[in-house]
């Protein structure tokens, strides 16, 4: 009875809001944080984010924040929808994610490597969001995000949404490519931007995969609801939700019987200890939490 509620008698906390307790909870807190951590690197992808991003509902969702403020829809470019498929191809087989991979390659080179001839160039990343709102949004809540989605230096923009493995978590990568071209003649009619919409749909690629090579990381692009054994957000939601849950109400309990009863015995070491647990939950989930750009 008095693991669940104070002794009336000894003036003690129940057995599980015990000092003793707290910090085993603690203690299994950093463990499954530590495993989160460790898992990825034995067996990767058992550990991921899923979504359901696509290249429609980004390039729409990208026009209507620019049209908010005044700014001109961008149109679909097959260039840069390429230079962005080859660039979140390259983060995934090389297991990084910065706009300058670890061997020095530049954004540019993937949108000059497609022969785009630009006078003004940017590149938004994105990873680990649930859907294509999710992922604008987070680029316009960032100031330097913002700038390139709502800079009127440029006309066309093209979109990769790719699967993969990275860092060993399964997950799903956003490139986003702006540009302007040098000559403006040469900006993508409405045609190209339906045949870049088909093929999202279809879940085709516009840049070809190069041959498979023994050891290469399998990138699949535009695939949505990805297939893994845990989902991170999910995992994390209803651990702090049980964990959490469980721990307000032994806390309810305390308070009303201790009320009830005249029982005195809340101190500075139940406060420092209950603090150190909430920055425990919160600390785990800043760890893992879903959807960063950069």
């Amino acid at each position: 009875m008095y693991h669940f509620l104070p002794h009336p008698e000894l003036n003690q906390r129940a057995t599980l809001l015990s000092n003793k307790a707290l910090f085993i909870y603690c203690l299994l807190i950093i463990l499954v944080a530590a495993l989160f951590r460790f898992i990825p690197r034995f067996v990767p992808g058992v550990l991921g984010y899923a979504s359901n991003i696509n290249i429609p509902d980004l390039l729409t969702d990208t026009n209507t924040m620019r049209a908010q403020y005044g700014k001109k829809e961008l149109r679909l470019n097959a260039a840069l929808t390429r230079a962005a498929e080859k660039k979140a191809a390259h983060m995934f087989e090389h297991d990084y994610w910065a706009h300058i991979s670890p061997d020095g390659v530049e954004p540019w080179s993937f949108i000059l490597g497609q022969n785009y001839d630009y006078v003004y160039a940017g590149e938004n990343l994105a990873k680990n969001f649930q859907t294509s709102k999710d992922v604008v949004q987070a680029w316009y809540d960032s100031p330097s995000h913002r700038d390139n989605l709502l800079s009127p230096n440029y006309d066309e923009i093209g979109f990769a949404v790719a699967n993969g493995v990275l860092n060993g978590y399964e997950t799903t990568l956003v490139v986003q490519m702006f540009g302007r071209p040098r000559d403006l003649a040469k900006i993508a009619p409405a045609s190209e931007e339906r045949k870049i919409l088909e093929a999202a749909k279809s879940e085709i690629p516009l840049a070809e995969p190069a041959p498979a090579v023994s050891g290469e990381k399998k990138t699949q692009f535009a695939v949505p609801n990805i297939p893994t054994l845990i989902d991170v957000p999910s995992f994390m939601r209803g651990f702090a939700l049980i964990f959490g849950g469980f721990i307000s109400l032994l806390l309810a309990l305390d308070m009303w019987y201790s009320q009830k009863n005249g029982i005195k015995k809340f101190t500075g070491h139940t406060l420092f200890h209950l603090t150190l647990f909430t920055l425990a939950i919160m600390g785990i989930w800043l760890l893992f939490r879903p959807g960063l750009v950069l």
